[in-house]
């Protein structure tokens, strides 16, 4: 690490009071009555270490000595740990963390094609997922379904909520070890088939075409899905009222440093068991009439046991996160898996995306 002159330091820190959040039989969280979950998980305690300010800083999150020092403290800490919990920073709202995120020089990575529920209206900060605070998301590499996803996720807390909203990490490097040998096969050898279904507008629980892709152009849609080699068609009475795609997916990935064999997937949580579990989705709707679904990559069906069991594997191994206003998350998206815990009271988390 080279610390410039004047630059601010940051020292290790702890995380705080130890504490452990019930997971086992949550309400809306998919397969959670599942024998493989844990009855509850603990605090990350030293698994995301914790760098702080130890003197003053800039009061201008836009200055460069202080994102130089910023950018040192990710950089030492992603390849080892895969993550850092910065505090200290002079972090208030959204413009902030867009100065400061702008500031480390990282490739942004833009939000086109992803599933989450929130607006994409920005390329370098976006509201964090915007979902119903009864649901519990799990773990998940971001954007995991798409060609092109993020090496590093940048989260900020504005806000706390009064209560919940911890953010659960999950190291795969370590717990893709729990899967059974044989379904690791099954997945190297047959991987994913991600299946959407979105209506042009977006509502509760699911987003349109329209924002997913950033256009309301069905042919500039068209464009991009058969660029990509996705298999699309158009529905609905509007001729582009309901848009329908699918594609294959390799269920792991080789780290780009060090070339390990990682699980990178979301067929868990893409799978329909989650909208069969969401407050504003009925219960008994087919499969492929939900904003997603997954199968084997043929196409063949995978068992719903099979998915609550991985849910509650890659659980297992899983810790929480209680992020304070000005703290930044920083996530090597490779090997740390976030979620987000539901929670009551307003709560305002940003992200960013980079390459």
């Amino acid at each position: 690490m080279t610390v410039l002159s004047g630059a601010p330091r940051f020292r290790r820190a702890e995380g705080g009071a130890p504490f452990t959040i019930p997971v086992r039989n949550r309400p809306f969280l998919a397969g959670s009555a599942h024998l493989s979950f844990p009855e509850r998980i603990p605090d990350a305690g030293g698994m995301i270490p914790v760098r702080e300010a130890a003197g003053p800083v800039a009061a201008d999150p836009a200055d460069a000595l202080l994102a130089g020092a910023v950018r040192d403290v990710v950089d030492e800490e992603l390849p080892a740990a895969g993550g850092v919990l910065v505090r200290g920073l002079p972090l208030a709202d959204r413009t902030g963390f867009e100065k400061l995120v702008t500031g480390l020089g990282y490739e942004p990575l833009g939000y086109r094609g992803g599933i989450a529920v929130r607006r994409n209206d920005s390329g370098v900060a976006l509201k964090a997922s915007e979902e119903d605070p009864r649901i519990t998301l799990s773990p998940h590499n971001e954007m995991a379904y798409l060609p092109d996803s993020p090496r590093r996720v940048f989260f900020f807390c504005e806000t706390a909520a009064a209560a919940g909203g911890e953010v659960p990490v999950n190291d795969i490097r370590q717990t893709v070890a729990a899967i059974p040998p044989d379904i690791q096969e099954v997945f190297r050898t047959r991987g994913v088939r991600y299946h959407r279904t979105l209506a042009k507008e977006s509502g509760p629980g699911a987003t349109g075409w329209a924002d997913t892709f950033g256009t309301t152009d069905p042919h500039e849609v068209a464009d991009h899905l058969g660029a990509s080699g996705y298999d699309y068609e158009w529905g609905g009475d509007g001729g582009d009222d309901v848009l329908r795609y699918h594609y294959r997916q390799d269920a792991f990935a080789a780290h780009p440093d060090t070339g390990q064999e990682l699980w990178f997937n979301q067929v868990t949580e893409l799978h329909c068991s989650y909208w069969r579990s969401h407050p504003d989705f009925p219960a008994d709707l087919p499969a492929h009439h939900y904003p997603a679904t997954t199968t084997y990559g043929d196409g063949g069906p995978i068992e719903d046991d099979e998915i609550s069991f991985l849910r509650g594997v890659l659980w297992r191994s899983t810790r929480a996160v209680r992020m304070r206003p000005g703290d930044l998350l920083v996530l090597d998206n490779r090997v740390v898996q976030h979620g987000r815990m539901s929670y009551t009271g307003r709560r305002r988390h940003y992200v960013s995306l980079s390459r």
